[in-house]
């Protein structure tokens, strides 16, 4: 094999193998994918936590039972913008769901030391254990951020470029 031809393999992505069922796919920034199971995480699960939102007709309320999505992504190796002093603030989590529904969230909105949001893969629903988890969202009034099926996890970084001609031009129009 001749060096051009290896630098092109280098450049194309290996193909993924699909997902088992019970799955999800954590990747993006971080320092390398990750594969959790829906079991795994079950087994780690909390206590039984009771939700409430408002549908377009009435109120629900569920048990869920699951783990903290930061504590998950606590585990991994993100790739903050190390330009910035506060870089995991520049940082969003796409959680996307079997049926292609997607949601994005702050990861600043789920870290304890910022946002608080108590966001919980649910791996039980009503004493239903689930195939996949739930994404539930306790602190919102309506289940509209709530991803059933949850198949993916991707974090990324959206830190604006080091462009100090940008940065001069947002200064002289905000004053």
């Amino acid at each position: 094999m001749d060096s051009s031809s290896s630098a092109v393999d280098r450049l194309v992505p290996t193909q993924r193998k699909p997902l088992e069922p019970g799955q999800v796919l954590i990747t993006g920034d971080v320092a390398g994918d990750k594969l959790i199971d829906t079991r795994d995480l079950d087994a780690r699960a909390g206590a039984p936590l009771d939700v409430d939102y408002v549908t377009r007709r009435f109120r629900e309320v569920h048990r869920v039972r699951g783990v903290l999505l930061h504590e998950v992504l606590s585990e991994l190796e993100p790739h903050w913008d190390r330009r910035h002093k506060m870089g995991r603030l520049n940082v969003v989590v796409v959680a996307l769901s079997e049926d292609g529904f997607q949601v994005v969230l702050s990861l600043a909105e789920i870290d304890p030391e910022f946002g608080a949001n108590r966001a919980l893969l649910a791996t039980r629903y009503n004493g239903e254990t689930l195939q996949r988890p739930t994404l539930v969202l306790p602190g919102d009034g309506r289940a509209s951020r709530y991803v059933r099926h949850l198949c993916r996890l991707r974090l990324l970084n959206v830190a604006p470029e080091d462009d100090p001609q940008s940065r001069s031009d947002m200064s002289s129009t905000s004053r």
